[in-house]
């Protein structure tokens, strides 16, 4: 019988081994675990085969003396070690987890060890190689004993795919354990030894059957962040009470001082790396809550700190401070001056503040500070001082909260968000919320995301019928023959808007800047313009088209395949003329002359537009390989009442000649004007007095009108 339980217990463990060793080859993200698995499984194959050779050659396990029964005892003792490891692995399968290093091991060492020195301080054992003996026997239950509270704390923390395989692992590991007692306490006895043997094919069928689980229902879990510190005390608490007791003992235990103090040792290291750990723990959070560049607290930490002030029931005050102009710093000095703007910045910044406020970084060129204890008028003031303290222009928005009308930190910073546009728009530098101004913010907000809806990237065609191009026409104001005949038009875009009716271009076109969505405008209006002016051109009309590039199309790499793609869909570039403000170009002077002359290159003619409301230099403009030059609106509507504006009129006018260039008058709105310009020496006019931009087939209409009864004008 018991040859029989022998082989069939060789048998199952060796089974097992064999399953293990096949999901260890296949496993990917735990192979760890299956791997010490394998590795106990393989001794304990071995001590059974090799009890299996000398039962089944004729000896009994009893007669067979201690050289048989300490490796058989060794053997198993360390695949619980083993087995231990495996389990604790288990628990720390989460992708994000840090891996359980070797150290941690000493958790459960330290615990079997601690654990068999208590016993050692109860147990008298003898000495000798028969002492040996019982203490391998005590480390072997001991550590079945570690090996199922870690089982448990396993089975506690695993998600539901795989609580139950681990809480059937305990089992098998508590018989085992039940059988490992009874031997102890009963001695050798026949039925203690069948169940002993039973216990260990239950084990191996268990193992056996955990390896046949598909990989992912080994899922990644939450780490034991509680169980290893905790076994960790309980292996030093189990180490000290080992040495304790054999100093305390009558006859002093050599064997429960020498485990008492190995589970120390071990115990300490685990528990010193615990208290690096959490250092570095530490350590993290407070970098994590730290902006890189200026040493401020980032969004983060300024959000969880905002949070925190608006829970404490007192009043405070927030503040949101945007750099004016920030872009053009980086676009024309590049972002390791602007660096060292926002640097210095932020150390102005602090030196302007309180002590006990907070001060953050949120993004980019956007600083924030918490006040606390700080009311509307206080916080207008400091908001001057942050002023007056960077020495660069900047727009602030101020909210506050009262301690018996308070708000919530979230809402807080949206109502001084919505301050900062406002004092961005006044250009008063500093702005307090209110009504009004959030109601605009709000209308702001929701712009910008019906823009993104009828322009980003996934904006369907539909979404793009919003946007109408309406034109303008030009009319020439030469003597002559061409006297009042119209030589061209400029395209203007109007959005339908689903809600808000027709919107100019001045409601919107900021915010379109804003979510960098204006080369997709441009593209749009260019090429419905381009097609209604070539059925212009194939009807017999003479004209040529403008149309308007803003400033950040200019260095938009998607700008020359743009105009590569009109001339591709037939469009003549001679009639085509492309406008840009003098302002735009001024952003980045050199890449804006490359792109001028690209656009040139390709027949396309150039138009300065808003000339005279910049600063760009004439030397600049002399080298720009310009055809037409626009005088803005607000030279010519006041030409007719200040001698001093006619005369800069009239010298732009001539100094556009003799650039060789044509020169268009913006904002013609009554006959006198247009006299004056002609007498000034403007070739065409623009304005209200000839019309107003309108669609397509109304400007046709228009069109066709005029020249069968030439006008006057």
């Amino acid at each position: 019988m018991l040859s029989v339980l022998i082989v069939l217990r060789t048998l199952a463990v060796a089974g097992a081994l064999v399953l293990l060793v096949r999901r260890m080859r296949r496993e990917t993200t735990a192979r760890a675990t299956w791997r010490h698995y394998v590795t106990a499984f393989a001794l304990l194959t071995g001590a059974s085969t090799l009890e299996t050779v000398v039962v089944v050659g004729g000896s009994r396990v009893g007669s067979s003396g201690l050289w048989l029964a300490l490796p058989l005892r060794l053997a198993s003792t360390v695949a619980s070690f083993h087995l231990y490891r495996g389990v604790a692995l288990w628990m720390q399968l989460r992708e994000k987890s840090r891996p359980a290093g070797r150290v941690d091991w000493l958790v459960g060492v330290s615990c079997i060890l601690g654990l068999t020195g208590v016993v050692n301080v109860v147990v008298e054992v003898p000495d000798g190689v028969a002492g040996l003996a019982v203490q391998l026997r005590w480390l072997h239950v001991c550590s079945f004993g570690v090996l199922l509270g870690a089982l448990v704390v396993a089975a506690w923390r695993m998600p539901r795919a795989i609580r139950g395989r681990a809480r059937a692992v305990g089992l098998a590991v508590l018989l085992v354990l039940s059988t490992q007692l009874l031997y102890v306490f009963l001695g050798p006895r026949t039925d203690v030894v069948v169940a002993a043997w039973a216990s260990w094919v239950v084990l191996a069928a268990t193992y056996g059957a955990l390896s046949l689980l598909r990989p992912k229902q080994i899922v990644r879990e939450h780490p034991s962040a509680v169980a290893v510190p905790v076994a960790s005390s309980v292996g030093l608490v189990l180490g000290l009470a080992a040495v304790a007791g054999a100093g305390l003992h009558v006859a002093p235990t050599h064997w429960a001082l020498g485990f008492g103090t190995v589970a120390i040792a071990g115990s300490s290291v685990r528990l010193v790396r615990l208290v690096r750990d959490l250092a570095d723990h530490d350590r993290a959070l407070r970098q994590a809550g730290t902006d890189d560049l200026t040493g401020l607290a980032n969004r983060r930490e300024f959000l969880r700190r905002l949070g925190l002030q608006s829970r404490t029931g007192e009043g405070f005050g927030v503040l949101l401070l945007d750099l004016d102009r920030f872009k053009e710093v980086n676009d024309q000095h590049g972002h390791a001056v602007g660096d060292e703007l926002l640097a210095a910045t932020a150390v102005r910044l602090e030196s302007a503040l309180p002590p006990g406020a907070v001060l953050a970084r949120l993004g980019g060129d956007e600083f924030a500070a918490i006040l606390p204890g700080c009311g509307t008028d206080d916080a207008v003031s400091r908001a001057e001082e942050m002023l007056a303290a960077i020495e660069v222009g900047a727009s602030v928005g101020v909210a506050t909260s009262t301690g018996t009308d308070p708000l919530s930190g979230t809402e807080l910073l949206r109502r001084a968000d919505a301050a900062m546009y406002a004092a961005k728009a006044s250009g008063h530098g500093v702005a307090v919320h209110d009504d009004a101004a959030d109601r605009a913010w709000r209308q702001r907000l929701a712009l910008s995301d019906d823009l993104h809806l009828a322009l980003g990237p996934e904006a369907g065609p539909e979404a793009a019928e919003q946007f109408e191009v309406h034109y303008q026409p030009q009319v020439s104001a030469t003597a002559g023959a061409d006297a009042g005949r119209v030589v061209g038009v400029e395209a203007l875009v109007r959005w339908q808007h689903p809600r808000l009716g027709m919107l100019a271009p001045g409601a919107f076109l900021d915010v379109l800047e804003e979510r960098r969505l204006m080369p997709a405008l441009t593209a749009l209006v260019a090429r419905r313009a381009v097609a209604d002016l070539t059925q212009w051109r194939m009807a017999g009309h003479d004209l040529r088209l403008s149309f308007n590039l803003s400033s950040t199309h200019l260095s938009d790499p998607g700008l020359l395949p743009l105009l590569d793609d009109l001339v591709a869909s037939g469009a003549d570039p001679a009639h085509v003329v492309v406008e840009v403000t003098e302002t735009s170009l001024m952003h980045d002077p050199d890449r804006a002359l490359a792109t001028c002359q690209d656009i040139t290159a390709r027949g396309f003619s150039l138009s300065i537009d808003d000339f005279g409301t910049g600063y760009s230099s004439l030397a600049y403009l002399a080298n720009l390989p310009a055809d037409e030059l626009k005088i803005d609106r607000t030279f010519t509507s006041r030409a007719l009442a200040d001698e001093r504006i006619a005369a800069i009129v009239a010298g732009t006018v001539e100094l556009a000649h003799h650039l060789g260039l044509r020169v268009v008058a913006e904002g013609v709105e009554d006959p006198a004007t247009l006299d004056l310009l002609h007498e000034l020496g403007c070739d065409e006019s623009q304005g209200y007095l000839h019309s107003r931009p309108v669609p397509a087939a109304e400007f046709l209409r228009w069109l066709q009108a005029r020249e069968r009864v030439p006008a006057a004008l």
